[in-house]
This record gives structure tokens, C-alpha cells and sequence, in this order.
């Protein structure tokens, strides 16, 4: 079990490059606030310098009294660092491109020119009392070799984090716990954080693989969002740890998680996904009768998440051709009708039947549970 977990929230900062996202100075602070109830460790705000409402808005964020640390995503530039600084954030969040393919279509430093150009700008920092975190952008399309002076020089400056983008989405959860793995062992007093965007669909897996390989830090948005199709969800990151390492969310509070995601989706106006862990329609609904029938006697037999975690509840589907009676039984129940086990079967296959040709209303369904629990009430009284 990995020993501890910090979440940072970069969804102000990652999730503004979702291509359907901007964010109004009331909004941007109403979610950093949303964010800190929730209980992130770290909320990562855009450069000051992006723009000047930007600016504005992370001095108007710092003033909030958050207990999260709000730290800033710069440049390794000292006017970056500056204005961070002179924005009120507790720490910034540099970051280099190391890849080959960033140093040559990039910036066009060397190595060796990186490594000046950021220990500099950790020095500087260091010497303001603000946190900082190094992270090597493209960080598994970089050689471990290239990596390790890279990392060697910003630890000797005095870093608290080093953080593993992968920036482009191109690692698998075996890459992403070998590499994390070997700089854990030879970094075992330094932070490290993930970064995962989703390209390849591993967002999850490999934040996951990272946190069992040593990572303590892993970079989340709501909903996912960010740069092209975005990078690991926080309710993504909370449905992975929860059945692995469950006493590590004590921190958060985990029943306002539906309510961030329903309020970007509002912000952004999308639906949530279907697929999307926890927080989406159909997460904790049932439909088949195999299932609804184990469901009803034990929830854990199909449910790895417990929705009343969640502060949500759990639906058993009854409106589609796949329903048993058993389901059946249990919402003539809800609806305080007496519905014997032959009435109940009477019913599913009338349901079924219907239902064949398409999806069925719950008003239809529970409309057809009370005609057969009228008419089997009938028969009882009649006998």
C-alpha cells in the first residue's frame, strides 16, 4: 500500500486546455473553493503571466484562505517565478521539456542548458520560501539516462517534488511502474508526482501503476479534461484506489465528488460521460436479472464501489426486456404492493414482451406491477 497520497487539481490550469473550456473569474474561484471543501492537497493555478485577468484571478484565489496549497504552473523563467510569487501562492510547479523531440521542435536547449536554466529558477524560488516541484515534460519519450543528471542537479538545488509527465500519453502502466520504481529507489527522500494524459485510454491504470511504484503525487482534473483528451479524472483516480487502498481517500470528502463533476459538466455544458467512474447515470445501476437477483440479496457481489459512499444510490433497472422477476418483486415492494412470486413472473414476462420493442417508461412498468398485484389480490380473495 502506498504510505500516502497528495491530489493535485489542475483542472483550472490542465482543464482550461480542454477545448471547450473557459472559465469566468466567478467561476474559477467558485470551483477552487468546491475543490477545497472536497479536501485537494494541492490546487494548481495558471502563470500569472498568461494573462491579465489571469493574474487577477490567482491573487483573488490566494486570498481565499484555502487550506489547499496553491501553487502556480510556470516556466523556468524569472518572470514567471516572480510573478507567482508576487501573486501570493504558496509554491510553483516548474516545468522543462526533456524529450528529444522538445529539445529539437521546442525550445532548443541542450540538456545541460535545462539543467542550468531550472536550478536557477529553483534557487530563486527556494530563497522566497515557496514550495517547489520539477517536472521533466515528455518525461517517457526521455532516456532514464537523460533523466537522472536532469533530476540529480534540481534535487541538489533543493526541489521537494520531481514529477513525471506523460505528456504525450504514450506510456503503459509496466513503463510508467519501472521507471517510477527506479527513481523511487534512487530518490527514496524526494517526492514524485504523475501526470498521465489519456491518448491511449491508460490515464488511470497509470497513475495507479505509479502510486505502487512510489509516486506519492498524482495530477487529476475533473471530469478528465485537458490538453487534447485530457488526463486522469478525479473520479477516476477515487474509483481506482478505493477497493486497493481505501484508508488513503479518509482525507477527502468523497460525498461531494458528484456534485464538482455535475458542476463542471454545467460550466462546460457537456453531459458527463457515460462511462465515467462513480459520478454518471448509469454507475450504479443494474439490469440484468442474474445481477439484480445477487444485487437485491448482496450489493458487494457486483458493486466494487458502495455508492452510499458517494452519497449516491443505487438503481435496479426494471424497464428493459432484461429484467427478472426477482427485480420485479423488489419495486411492487417499494411501491408497497403485495406481488406473489407467480404474479411476479406474470408481470417479467409481460415486460419483456413489451419491451422488445423498445425501452419502457417506470411509470409503464410500475402501471403493469399494480394491475398483477390487483388481479392476484383478486384471485386470493376469490379462493
Amino acid at each position: 500500500m502506498p504510505p500516502r497520497l497528495a491530489i493535485v487539481d489542475t483542472t483550472l490550469r490542465e482543464g482550461e486546455q480542454f477545448s471547450r473550456a473557459h472559465f469566468t473569474s466567478e467561476q474559477r474561484l467558485a470551483l477552487a473553493q468546491q475543490l477545497d471543501t472536497f479536501g485537494i492537497d494541492i490546487l494548481e493555478v495558471p502563470s500569472p503571466r498568461l494573462s491579465p485577468q489571469t493574474d487577477a484571478d490567482v491573487r483573488a484565489i490566494t486570498s481565499l484562505g484555502l487550506r489547499a496549497l496553491v501553487v502556480a504552473h510556470v516556466r523556468c523563467v524569472s518572470a514567471d517565478v516572480d510573478a507567482a510569487q508576487a501573486a501570493g501562492v504558496g509554491g510553483i510547479h516548474l516545468f522543462y521539456g526533456a524529450s528529444p523531440h522538445l529539445r529539437a521542435y521546442s525550445h532548443g536547449r541542450s540538456l545541460a542548458k535545462v539543467a542550468d536554466e531550472a536550478v536557477a529558477q529553483i534557487r530563486r524560488a527556494r530563497d522566497a520560501n515557496l514550495y517547489v516541484r520539477f517536472s521533466a515534460e515528455d518525461a517517457f519519450r526521455t532516456a532514464l539516462d537523460d533523466l537522472l543528471p536532469l533530476f540529480d542537479a534540481v534535487i541538489e538545488a533543493g526541489v521537494q517534488r520531481i514529477g513525471l509527465p506523460d505528456t504525450v500519453g504514450i506510456a503503459t502502466p509496466w513503463q510508467v511502474l519501472e521507471r517510477i520504481a527506479a527513481l523511487h529507489a534512487r530518490y527514496p527522500q524526494i517526492g514524485i508526482e504523475f501526470h498521465g494524459h489519456n491518448d491511449t485510454g491508460c490515464a488511470v491504470a497509470n497513475a495507479l501503476a505509479a502510486l505502487e511504484a512510489g509516486a506519492d503525487c498524482i495530477d487529476v482534473t475533473v471530469l478528465g479534461i485537458g490538453e487534447r483528451n485530457g488526463i486522469t479524472s478525479l473520479s477516476g483516480l477515487i474509483a481506482g484506489i478505493y477497493p486497493r487502498w481505501r484508508s488513503l481517500l479518509t482525507p477527502y470528502d468523497l460525498r461531494r465528488l458528484p456534485e464538482l463533476d455535475r458542476f463542471v459538466a454545467g460550466l462546460l455544458n457537456i453531459s458527463i460521460p457515460f462511462n465515467s467512474p462513480i459520478t454518471s447515470d448509469s454507475a450504479f445501476t443494474h439490469r440484468a436479472g442474474v445481477h439484480t437477483k445477487a444485487v437485491l440479496r448482496r450489493p458487494g457481489t457486483y458493486e466494487i464501489l458502495d455508492p452510499e459512499s458517494f452519497g449516491l444510490p443505487r438503481h435496479i433497472d426494471t424497464a428493459s426486456r432484461l429484467v427478472g422477476h426477482h427485480a420485479l418483486s423488489a419495486r411492487a415492494a417499494a411501491l408497497g404492493l403485495l406481488l406473489s412470486e407467480h404474479a411476479a413472473r406474470a408481470a417479467a414476462a409481460q415486460i419483456k414482451s413489451l419491451a422488445d420493442t423498445g425501452l419502457l417508461s417506470q411509470g409503464t412498468v410500475d402501471e403493469i406491477l399494480r394491475t398483477h398485484a390487483q388481479a392476484s389480490s383478486a384471485a386470493n380473495r376469490s379462493s
